[in-house]
């Protein structure tokens, strides 16, 4: 009965995650694992854990097989649960050093997950889901110390410890009265154009001069901005090498006469790039290279293994990663991109944001078909932009394309599968919240102290 109910715990998880963004349900969820892991031995610890993760990713990640099949979802969905094995080494007991304990190794799993392996892929944290309730603090802890905050709020619910739980909402609410070290600077209006793909699938590139046209002539050349904004894939013909792209962008640049962001797959000697270029009116570019390429979709790790297991690993042409943060200046302002999921690592969005009055998050969704991806993705980057407090506009070839303030709502967006223009004027800010100053390794250094806490306490008892 202990394993059902987990298993129906790590299922209602995902109410907590786009698109059904019931936020609640990540404080019961977490609240109803500790309170099953309370005072169970090792195997009845890895049993429940292993269930609950099973039962939250394989619904989670289901459309990680939007187009390749059941066994690489079900890979992925699998691996990501073999984190919670963790929870085998903790004993959990009814105390505070239980609650703290618990949300200490929560905290690790998720920061593990988003390093490991392959450079991690740091999908379905809890710290994603609570921008309604929480916006204030994430300025201040980020997505690490949310979903630390989280679990531990739930475990001491579950405890009745509402002495602890009051001094916890306290220092929660203290800390957004201090003063804020972000400074409004000015506005920029932008345009953020949604091409839309002829068919969805991993087909649509064999398609890209037809892509690419799709966005210019999406793209409202009367409308009065600072910026255009295409997104990831909407030119991957070489808009440097390939002629016909060349002459076609450059007839869009003298109609348009404003700087446009181009999401470009570009060739060098050392292989393909996935490159945000920035055109001018004058002619100049400043270009990005994605830094942290997704594995299995841009390169292939264990490629001998991976091509006999899933014939189609064979298409993914591997990528070359860029070395260095870009900040696109534009007359006052000036502004970072992060390419698809480059926004799930902690340290590389905090990285190469710095020193950005606003931030775009340039994407393709069309390799996910109507799947759940583009709401979950969009969910993780309110996230980013609340805890870095900047404006931030997602722009996708597919949607969804939206405009999200400082602390991480919605302010307007492009209904998915519509081709058009979203048209915002953003907040510019300058300054850094105190979560962009702290990297992974304090929230490491967290959750080891957490667990280390848990372990003298047990110590002292057994002496």
């Amino acid at each position: 009965m202990v394993v059902v109910i987990a298993v129906l715990s790590g299922l209602a998880l995902n109410l907590a995650f786009s698109p059904f963004n019931f936020w609640p349900v990540g404080f019961l969820s977490l609240g109803l694992l500790f309170y099953l892991l309370l005072d169970k031995n090792f195997k009845e610890r890895v049993l429940i854990a292993t269930a609950f993760a099973l039962s939250f990713f394989l619904v989670l990640l289901h459309w990680s097989g939007s187009y390749v099949g059941w066994f690489p979802w079900v890979s992925l969905a699998v691996l990501q649960a073999g984190f919670f094995l963790i929870f085998g080494l903790l004993r959990v007991e009814r105390n505070i050093f239980g609650a703290i304990g618990f949300a200490s190794c929560f905290l690790l799993i998720e920061l593990l997950r988003m390093k490991f392996p392959f450079g991690g892929f740091g999908w379905g944290r809890i710290g994603h889901t609570q921008i309604f309730p929480l916006s204030n603090i994430y300025p201040y802890i980020g997505v690490a110390g949310v979903t630390f905050v989280t679990a531990i709020i739930a475990s001491l619910v579950v405890l009745v410890r509402w002495k602890f739980l009051a001094l916890i909402l306290l220092l929660l609410f203290s800390s957004s009265i201090f003063p804020s070290q972000i400074v409004d600077q000015g506005r920029v209006n932008v345009l953020a154009v949604q091409g839309g793909v002829d068919k969805l699938g991993l087909d649509f590139n064999q398609r890209a001069l037809s892509v690419l046209r799709r966005h210019i002539a999406a793209t409202d050349v009367s409308k009065d901005v600072d910026l255009v904004i295409w997104p990831e894939n909407s030119s991957d013909l070489d808009p440097e090498r390939n002629p016909v792209a060349k002459r076609e962008i450059s007839k869009l640049m003298q109609r348009l006469s404003k700087p446009l962001l181009v999401g470009a797959v570009e060739r060098d000697s050392k292989g393909l790039l996935n490159t945000a270029i920035l055109y001018r009116p004058e002619g100049s570019l400043t270009r990005y290279v994605k830094q942290d390429l997704a594995p299995f979709g841009e390169y292939m790790p264990l490629r001998s293994i991976a091509e006999r297991i899933v014939p189609a690993a064979k298409r993914v042409k591997d990528f070359q990663a860029g070395s260095e943060s870009v900040l696109f200046p534009l007359s006052n302002e000036s502004f970072a991109t992060m390419i698809c999921f480059e926004i799930l690592d902690d340290d590389l969005v905090r990285q190469s944001t710095l020193g950005a009055s606003f931030l775009v998050n340039q994407t393709n969704n069309a390799t996910f078909g109507t799947s759940n991806q583009a709401a979950q993705q969009l969910q993780i980057a309110a996230s980013r932009a609340a805890e870095l407090g900047r404006s931030m506009i997602t722009v996708s070839t597919t949607g969804f394309t939206a405009h999200l303030n400082s602390f991480g709502k919605v302010e307007e967006e492009l209904p998915q599968f519509q081709t058009g223009n979203l048209i915002s004027e953003l907040t510019t800010y300058e300054g850094r919240t105190a979560a962009s100053r702290i990297g992974s390794w304090f929230w490491f250094i967290i959750g080891a102290l957490g667990i280390g806490a848990r372990g003298l306490n047990l110590f002292i008892k057994s002496r």
